[in-house]
């Protein structure tokens, strides 16, 4: 099977009738950690309908309990073991962060409204898809953890924007300062989510009725109204993406990160 075979496997996107184009990441064996070729499936996906008429609402979804526990270390780690020296070099290193901010930029490309549904947790680039699309609606278990700095990273995907400016200045250091879980009632509390729901139950029922609403809506009036909102809360998104790009492609090949990665190497063979 090709790579590009098992990505398609693992990231399944469909549009039904209604124009209702939803994603669902199936990679439960990694907790729904993004690989390379996972997060191109995704964008991939998202960039066909963006150009499509028909298509009214998108879905980002994960399944298994997990949402997305971000970029696949393993997946890293072997574009690494490439390297003699055993860490990134600044063409690696920047590859590896720039498909971080493609999948960021894909979301925000979409011109209809963009729905994730969250179970489970949301860690690193999964955190920042997430708080990409333009309503997140979350489980009690689920959480939010921006992980970077533990590794000897920073938060990547447009987080240091999309955090911030959703939930303040105090509560966003904590998370990417400190990276500190946010739980989802506390997420709630603090404005990143759209609702806040018991179980995958009632989230599946919660996301239906979202969608059933949307779908009734102009698409002509989703689409401006969304342009308008984001044209006043994300001005500021392309600059971060810059940001994070330039500072992540320096830590990358830090050697705080290739120690990283070098014990999690370790690990996983013991």
């Amino acid at each position: 099977m090709s790579e590009h075979d098992a990505a398609v496997d693992e990231v399944r996107a469909e549009v039904d009738a209604r124009g209702v184009a939803r994603i669902e990441i199936d990679r439960q064996h990694r907790m729904n950690a993004l690989n390379g070729a996972a997060t191109r499936t995704i964008m991939d996906a998202l960039g066909e309908w963006s150009q499509r008429d028909d298509v009214r609402v998108v879905i980002i979804d994960g399944v298994g309990g997990s949402f997305s526990t971000g970029a696949d270390v393993i997946d890293i780690a072997q574009t690494a073991g490439g390297n003699p020296t055993g860490g990134l070099d600044a063409t690696q290193a920047r590859g590896v962060i720039s498909g971080g901010s493609e999948l960021a930029r894909a979301v925000r490309a979409v011109p209809v409204p963009v729905i994730a549904s969250v179970d489970g947790p949301a860690v690193g680039i999964g955190a920042s898809l997430a708080m990409a699309a333009d309503l997140v609606y979350a489980t009690e278990r689920s959480y939010f953890l921006l992980a970077f700095i533990n590794i000897g990273l920073m938060p990547d995907g447009g987080a240091s924007m999309l955090v911030a400016s959703s939930i303040g200045r105090a509560r966003a250091n904590t998370m990417a300062l400190l990276g500190e879980k946010l739980p989802a009632a506390e997420a709630f509390g603090a404005g990143l989510l759209s609702g806040l729901v018991a179980d995958r139950a009632a989230l599946d029922a919660t996301v239906d009725k979202v969608i059933g609403k949307l779908a009734g809506t102009s698409t002509s009036a989703l689409r401006l109204t969304k342009a308008a909102l984001d044209a006043h809360t994300m001005g500021d998104f392309e600059a971060a993406l810059d940001r994070e790009l330039d500072g992540q492609t320096e830590l990358l090949q830090s050697a705080e990160f290739q120690a990283a990665m070098a014990a999690f190497a370790g690990s996983a063979t013991s």
